[in-house]
């Protein structure tokens, strides 16, 4: 902790030692899990690198693209893993609907469609980390990244994006935002993020369509995610899924990156995805900014 007597406060009810700076540490650790502000990432990204210690860090990778860049750069010269907290991917039901789209169950993709609503993060949106946009990207980059990146994993690459934004508390760009994703498959995905919902009612939606079949979960309903498969051009099985494991999806993320720098397992997400996804998202805020349609393939950061 950049405060000492902090991290002092926190090590004594806790265990282990304090420190005030990464580099006084590198030494003596196996893994670092950068969970900073995304600002700070890459100076913490680039000393672990120079040290070779396998990084864990929190999305998103960076605040700009040429950032991320430079992250991933370091790291592969330095043979370090760099592995990109993108949680939603382990979550067990969008894991779940993304395997059932895998094994051709639902079809061919078709539409997907995410939501992902809360309160502001803080007490006055304009003396915070996430109020400053200069600092987090605001609502797109800090929330609807995490649906960017999932419909991604699930429906490939985007060729273009557009949005539109709302401002309810009078911050810098938006709090509430309206996204269209146009895949190089023809399937289309729409994101709803926002930080303008009432305190207390945080809500992700899921639905996952092919032309044979509908995966959908809110998680305000609290049951199993519902399953309805066409068969014979009628719809006529309607089931839940098995209730998904307890697991917290944030442990299972953990043990997953530690499966791969300890036994080299497969990353679920790759540093790549993670560039992509910021790169999406800058898009979308692009959109936003101008009120055009944007090219992913033409898009680069001004």
């Amino acid at each position: 902790d950049v405060i000492p007597e902090a991290a002092a406060r926190f090590s004594q009810s806790y265990g282990g030692q304090a420190y005030s700076n990464l580099d006084a540490f590198l030494d003596a650790i196996d893994i670092v899990d950068i969970c900073t502000p995304g600002t700070i990432h890459k100076e913490n990204v680039l000393a672990a690198a120079a040290a070779g210690v396998p990084i864990i860090c929190e999305k998103p990778l960076a605040r700009h693209l040429a950032d991320c860049q430079e992250m991933i750069d370091a790291c592969a010269r330095a043979n370090v893993p760099l592995y990109v907290a993108h949680v939603v991917r382990f979550f067990p039901q969008y894991a779940k609907a993304k395997e059932l789209l895998e094994a051709g169950q639902l079809g061919r993709p078709g539409v997907i469609r995410t939501v992902r609503t809360g309160s502001f993060p803080g007490f006055n949106p304009k003396n915070t980390y996430y109020g400053d946009f200069t600092q987090s990207g605001g609502v797109i980059l800090d929330v609807a990244i995490h649906d960017i990146d999932y419909q991604r994993w699930c429906f490939g690459e985007v060729e273009r994006v557009f949005a539109r934004g709302l401002s309810f508390a009078n911050i810098e760009k938006c709090d509430h935002a309206l996204i269209t994703l146009r895949f190089a498959n023809g399937a289309i995905g729409h994101i709803e993020g926002s930080w303008a919902h009432p305190a207390g009612q945080f809500r992700t939606r899921l639905e996952l369509t092919g032309d044979q079949g509908l995966a959908e979960w809110d998680s305000l309903d609290r049951q199993a995610m519902q399953v309805a498969l066409k068969e014979d051009g009628q719809v006529d099985r309607h089931f839940a899924s098995p209730t998904a494991s307890e697991d917290d999806p944030y442990y299972q993320e953990l043990a997953h990156f530690v499966d791969c720098i300890v036994n080299d397992a497969t990353p679920r997400v790759t540093a790549h995805d993670a560039l992509m996804a910021v790169k999406i998202a800058l898009a979308a805020i692009e959109s936003v900014r101008t009120g055009q349609v944007v090219e992913i393939a033409k898009f680069a950061e001004g």
